[in-house]
């Protein structure tokens, strides 16, 4: 992640989050999220011009997908604070 200098990453398809060990826990919190919300965007094929609405809607259906899926990754994400 150095020569990138990217502090997560995402494989959607491999469904493999990366995240940098030297960050704060907030830090953390933010990444994790960032990184679930580019997977759904690329799982559920979001593009610019959809509307607000459509984006919002298709968001909030897939982070209640992943986080329903993966109860163990939500208890270690609110363990950080």
């Amino acid at each position: 992640m150095s020569a990138s200098e990217a502090v997560g990453w995402c494989d959607p398809e491999a469904q493999i989050i990366a995240i940098s060990d030297d960050l704060p826990s907030d830090s953390t919190q933010d990444c994790f999220l960032h990184e679930v919300m580019h997977s759904i965007v690329y799982v559920m094929g979001l593009r610019e011009k959809e509307t607000e609405e459509n984006y919002v809607r298709s968001l909030a259906t897939g982070l209640c997908t992943v986080w329903n899926n993966n109860p163990k990754a939500f208890k270690w994400w609110s363990s950080l604070v």
